[in-house]
């Protein structure tokens, strides 16, 4: 039998499409070798150039500034004191006696040289009357003795000059007589409110026993402490401010009229004494009162407060010099509502960094984005001010 012939295998895929798959493959090489060949080519000096791009962007420094101007501190000072008349009194009796009569009601007013008490005088009144017959008799014999000299009686001059001493004499004695009458009385030395009395007539006192006060009450006076710093600023004439301690009445206007001469070594203060008109008799001396005085202690450099800063050695501030940035050291004086005094050898109109200052260095060039107006401050300044903070510092 004839076998049956064995079929041939399939021959592989045409030579022509694994050409084409090859040479697509070479195109892609050559493509990127030349992509690879000219990116190597150019990283360099794309590098240098973004980095100089970028200094240059990080070297200005994004800031706000501000002018330092010239204000002047003006203090409030606040004290507390007690009121006293202006005219004020104890009376107490000159000569020890028995009270024969009291002439004064608590709490009234009485003229200057009113009498208020009256002791036993009957000794000093017969007193008074012997010295004025012995003033008499001795005036007497002087006008006798005279009138004899004018008749041509001539009388030793020695016997004159003992009648004129004489007379002198008496003269004198009845003056002491009228004094220690006087002394029995007790009377107002000016126009005033007396007080209460504990004295009633037939009362025996001396001159240690306290018969009732006296007080001009139309001005009251009021002394307080001033500390020493405003030596030179407190001064006469000054005006004050002055209330109740309680606050409940409306403050009133008084005027500062002495000033002491000494400063208290224990206090460093020094008193003042203010004058408070008092022509409606409201206030009674005693009374507790709060002294507000304005003094100026002098014109200080004023900056924002958010514009100082502290280091090592204290507080500064950094200030734009033609464009760049310095820092200065300053002393602080007084913090205000917003801004603080400060003591610094900078010149006035000098522009202080007041936002953005984290970011200062010495030296860098400051971009002020200070705006116009407070209304016209935009996001982009808040968002170039983040963006330089977040910058790396290259100082």
């Amino acid at each position: 039998m004839a076998s049956t012939p064995a079929k041939a295998s399939k021959s592989p895929p045409d030579t022509c499409i694994t050409r084409k798959v090859r040479a697509v493959f070479l195109l892609c090489l050559s493509v990127v070798g030349t992509a690879v060949t000219t990116g190597c080519g150019d990283t360099d000096g794309d590098r240098d150039n973004g980095a100089q791009g970028f200094r240059q962007r990080s070297s200005v420094t994004n800031v706000v500034t501000q002018a330092i101007v010239e204000q002047p501190l003006i203090e409030t000072i606040q004290a507390v004191g007690t009121a006293r008349a202006i005219h004020s009194v104890v009376l107490y009796p000159e000569a020890a006696g028995i009270v024969r009569a009291v002439h004064l009601n608590a709490n009234t007013w009485v003229d200057a040289g009113a009498t208020l008490l009256e002791l036993d005088n009957r000794d000093e009144r017969l007193a008074v009357e012997l010295a004025e017959v012995q003033l008499a008799d001795a005036e007497r014999v002087v006008r006798r003795y005279k009138q004899v000299n004018l008749e041509n009686t001539n009388l030793p001059e020695s016997q004159v000059d003992a009648a004129i001493a004489t007379a002198d004499t008496a003269r004198i004695t009845l003056d002491q007589a009228r004094v220690s009458l006087d002394r029995r009385f007790i009377r107002a030395p000016f126009a005033g409110v007396v007080g209460i009395t504990e004295i009633d007539s037939g009362d025996r006192i001396d001159t240690s026993t306290q018969v009732t006060t006296l007080d001009d009450r139309s001005q009251l006076l009021v002394n307080f402490a001033v500390p020493e710093v405003y030596v030179g600023k407190v001064l006469s004439g000054t005006a004050v401010e002055v209330r109740l301690w309680d606050g409940a009445d409306k403050p009133l206007s008084g005027e500062i009229i002495a000033v002491d001469s000494r400063i208290d070594p224990t206090s460093r203060a020094f008193t003042a004494r203010a004058a408070i008109d008092n022509a409606l008799d409201q206030y009674r001396p005693g009374m507790a009162f709060e002294i507000s005085v304005r003094a100026e202690r002098g014109a200080f450099k004023a900056v924002p407060d958010v514009a100082v800063q502290w280091g090592a050695d204290g507080a500064y501030i950094w200030t734009s010099l033609e464009g760049k940035a310095v820092r200065r050291d300053v002393q602080l004086v007084k913090r205000l509502a917003g801004e603080i005094l400060i003591e610094a050898d900078i010149p006035l109109g000098t522009r202080v960094v007041t936002e953005g200052v984290q970011a200062v260095r010495a030296g860098a060039t400051l971009k002020d984005l200070n705006p116009v107006s407070a209304d016209q401050t935009t996001s982009r300044t808040a968002a170039e001010l983040r963006s330089n903070s977040d910058a790396p510092n290259n100082g």
